[in-house]
């Protein structure tokens, strides 16, 4: 579960790099996700048959996504932060600079667009992420993003829903701690950087 949302996360963490082979209306969508410096959304993951939902605030490379049973998942940059408060544990995870972001949609896909929606199929079989389908509203705002990794006939789905954008948030937001009594777990994840 831990690793679904740090990938999640990273996901859509700010990170964006340009191609100049990348088909035009793919990159339109990432270019318009990267010109807002700040926004807010309803954020649906659904995944195998489940789903979780809650609210993502992002600015500026900052992520805070408080989902609605009360978990959150935040980073200023430097580090991931994801608590549960059904257990009171905090798993804070070191990041490698200049992950995330949507720039990878723009090389090595073959894409395929039909109106305000792309197929991505990987030019590579050996590729971790073999289809992607995006889709978007007017302004190519990004309204859904699914994935299906190698070997897998799962989708993962995240769909923003009633996007506005946001001039400023409180810097707590993004730098959240655990509520006193929580345990913490320093890398969860045994990465080493």
């Amino acid at each position: 579960m831990v690793k679904f949302l740090l990938g999640a996360a990273l996901i859509l963490l700010p990170a964006f790099a340009l191609s100049a082979e990348a088909n035009p209306e793919v990159a339109a969508v990432v270019a318009k996700m990267r010109s807002m410096t700040g926004f807010r959304a309803r954020l649906t993951i659904s995944s195998g048959g489940g789903s979780m939902s809650g609210t993502l605030s992002f600015s500026q490379g900052k992520t805070h996504f408080q989902l609605s049973d009360g978990r959150v998942i935040a980073t200023a940059g430097r580090e991931l932060v994801v608590y549960n408060p059904g257990t009171s544990v905090a798993g804070k995870q070191s990041m490698v600079p200049g992950g995330g972001g949507l720039g990878w949609l723009l090389s090595g896909f073959k894409t395929r667009v039909n109106g305000n929606s792309a197929i991505l199929e990987a030019e590579n079989p050996a590729a971790n992420i073999q289809e992607v389908r995006l889709r978007w509203r007017e302004g190519h705002v990004l309204e859904q993003l699914s994935v299906r990794h190698k070997g897998s006939g799962d989708w993962t789905t995240m769909t923003l829903s009633g996007l506005r954008q946001v001039d400023s948030f409180p810097v707590s937001l993004f730098s959240y701690d655990a509520p006193a009594g929580s345990r913490t777990v320093e890398n969860p994840l045994n990465q080493s950087n």
